[in-house]
């Protein structure tokens, strides 16, 4: 009689287990569905609002992914409906998705010191009021180096008509380098722009003052320590081993064109739509491939390299870097200033202009991220256990659209995840 009662009340525990445990995945089946929904209505609306004509989503929590969706056409006349595997122009997420990621392997391989002179591997600086600014300094933002040239500007006569030492029509020996449907940058040209940086004047060293500079040189110091280029060292230690298969630079050299979302009508310099071709007129000009911008991928190529940073460094059970590495790079880089940014990545603020906080009122002080131009964004959150991909083409037709901006889309999202 004693063994049947214990029988019956084991039979009885394991009944109610199994039946708790039917609540729980029905709990998050439903809560998913909610989550799904009101993100749908998200992208639905600020695609109604002109804020993007079409976006590609991808939401992370807990080790699972909870949303991954393509939405719209990449223009707004409706011609081309948004698929999973088209690319986007990255625009600055090339910054923490190229250059931080190659400097942070740098850092381990060759033992840099952050708080050494830049100067000291890149020696066009050696003689410029920038020999003495730090790797802390630039990755933070408070180096005080300007934000951005224009060097698209310059390349146009008083009277109109394209400088003969710039930019070409046709391609040749001194012009071999497409930039764009049309145009073809002078084979030295890559050189002026280094040579413009080094002469670009100061503001207060210490302040936070957002520059893009650094990255357009971080390339060569990768060429003079490893012999390899910018591409061919990112290819070796990441994209490949990660099998990122739709995550490139020259996107038009690997892929069909109707594959690759374009960006802007450019009125001003290339007089065509950008499509295939950097958005970043200066990353343009420096062939396509930068630190600064260049990059395109669509969202699903992006997820091993953001689950590694998230696995602090660690994917597949494979390590790529140390988390050693990820903690002195993520954090804040001067803790006890105004300076929010941590080396490479942003991070949240505690109020901006609106009295908004920077991304989500509710990221945790551990999460990190960053924005590109053409309306891309992507935030990690370690105490949160999740990361968003957003990606969308926001600067078409003209860079003017702000809805993504008034609507707040990339908080919202980042607000969904983490309530989940």
């Amino acid at each position: 009689m004693q063994k049947k009662t214990g029988v019956l009340f084991y039979g009885l525990c394991f009944c109610l287990i199994f039946s708790l445990s039917i609540i729980s995945a029905q709990e998050i089946y439903l809560k998913k569905n909610v989550l799904n929904e009101k993100i749908d209505q998200l992208i639905d609306l600020g695609i109604k609002k002109k804020a993007f004509p079409g976006a590609q989503v991808i939401i992370y929590k807990k080790n699972k992914i909870l949303l991954n969706k393509a939405y719209g056409y990449q223009t707004y006349d409706s011609l081309v409906r948004v698929d999973k595997n088209h690319l986007y122009d990255l625009a600055s997420l090339t910054k923490i998705l190229a250059s931080t990621l190659a400097f942070m392997k740098l850092y381990e391989l060759y033992n840099i010191d952050l708080d050494q002179k830049i100067s000291k591997y890149i020696p066009l600086l050696k003689r410029s009021n920038k020999k003495n600014t730090t790797f802390r300094q630039i990755l933070s933002h408070s180096a005080g180096w300007l934000p951005y040239i224009a060097h698209q500007n310059l390349v146009f006569k008083k009277r109109g008509g394209l400088k003969n030492r710039t930019v070409s029509h046709i391609q040749n020996k001194k012009y071999p380098i497409q930039i764009s449907n049309s145009l073809f940058i002078h084979k030295d040209y890559s050189e002026k722009i280094t040579r413009r940086i080094k002469k670009t004047k100061l503001t207060a060293l210490g302040e936070y003052k957002y520059s893009g500079l650094w990255f357009f040189l971080l390339p060569k110091m990768v060429k003079n320590l490893t012999n390899l280029s910018f591409s061919e060292f990112l290819n070796f230690h990441f994209y490949k081993p990660l099998e990122l298969e739709r995550l490139t630079f020259l996107p038009i050299q690997h892929f069909p064109k109707n594959e690759i979302v374009p960006t802007e009508i450019d009125i001003s310099f290339r007089k065509e739509l950008v499509q295939g071709w950097v958005h970043d007129e200066s990353a343009a000009m420096m062939g396509g491939i930068s630190g600064n911008a260049g990059l395109f991928a669509n969202a699903e190529s992006l997820t091993p390299i953001i689950e590694l940073l998230l696995k602090k460094g660690v994917y597949k059970e494979k390590k790529y870097l140390n988390a050693e590495t990820l903690q002195v790079f993520t954090q804040q880089a001067y803790p006890n200033s105004n300076n929010r940014r941590g080396l490479g990545f942003d991070k949240p603020s505690l109020q901006n202009d609106l009295n908004l906080t920077y991304p989500s009122v509710l990221a945790s002080p551990t999460s990190y991220g960053h924005s590109g131009f053409t309306g891309t964004f992507i935030w990690i959150d370690p105490q949160n256990e999740c990361f968003i991909i957003f990606l969308s083409n926001r600067v078409y037709p003209s860079r003017e659209y702000r809805a993504l901006y008034d609507l707040n889309i990339r908080g919202q999202l980042l607000d969904y995840v983490i309530q989940f």
